[in-house]
């Protein structure tokens, strides 16, 4: 077991033993959820950063607050070059109108496998931090705009979506989305598109399984990992391809 999975693990399983009744402080309502996801492959807006990989997760909600970590680990052979990923974050949402929210964030993408410790950047090749503003609009397809800017790789990223829920039956839901955007860095640029189908089965009240496929475009060749794209230097060196479908297969469970 690799130390990114180890840690989300036992932060996992620390959370699932919080009993259900902590639902309150003071006056914010509080909602925990954990879970773990297998996906074909890591992509990260229009990048491949490896092949098969389990992704587990935490998040803590309190009011307005999220705060959570979310992790990548490849086990496909064909990631040797693949790194362990864990990432940090936080975010604060709140109410323009009643049609429209907002948030406001940032992130810690840390690499364990790297020479630097923990918090710190080694200008990008042990960690980054990421800074992020949105805008969301309560409509039939959920449109939502999201601007993020990297601190230590001096680079920003604009992303858009929409998406839509159908239930199927009383237990089960197909969601559809779709993202777009681009980025925008030192020494590199380029725009990126995913489409999105996953459907949503309630095992209990508290747990989902979730199946998802994905088609993600490109305007480089940074789509798959296993056939030769890596990040060189301070730009990315991209070589091979700018179209994938991929998919996912991932359990959940909410307090």
């Amino acid at each position: 077991m690799s130390r990114t999975i180890l840690t989300l693990a036992l932060s996992c399983a620390a959370i699932a033993a919080i009993p259900a009744q902590a639902a309150d402080i003071g006056n914010a309502e509080v909602a925990l959820s954990i879970g773990a996801d297998y996906v074909t492959e890591y992509v990260f807006r229009g990048v491949s950063f490896s092949d098969a990989a389990i992704q587990p997760y935490v998040e803590a909600t309190i009011g307005d607050f999220t705060i959570g970590s979310w992790a990548n680990t490849p086990v496909s052979e064909d990631s040797d070059i693949g790194l362990d990923e864990i990432d940090l974050y936080a975010s604060y949402a709140f109410e323009l109108n009643d049609k429209v929210s907002g948030s406001v964030g940032g992130t810690y993408y840390h690499f364990p496998e790297s020479d630097g410790g923990f918090l710190s950047t080694n200008d990008g090749a042990d960690g980054s931090y990421e800074v992020n503003a949105g805008l969301a609009l309560d409509t039939v397809i959920s449109p939502s705009v999201t601007a993020y800017y990297d601190l230590t790789l001096d680079a920003f990223t604009l992303e858009g979506g929409i998406g839509h829920g159908l239930a199927t039956s009383e237990r089960s839901s197909l969601d559809l989305g779709l993202t777009a955007g681009l980025v925008d860095g030192e020494d590199f640029s380029y725009e990126y598109a995913t489409a999105a189908a996953g459907w949503s089965f309630g095992l209990t009240d508290d747990a989902a399984l979730t199946v998802g496929v994905n088609y993600s475009l490109s305007s480089e060749d940074s789509l798959g990992f296993s056939r030769g794209r890596l990040p060189t230097g301070d730009a990315f060196a991209f070589t091979d391809k700018d179209n994938l479908f991929w998919g996912g297969i991932g359990i959940s469970s909410g307090f």
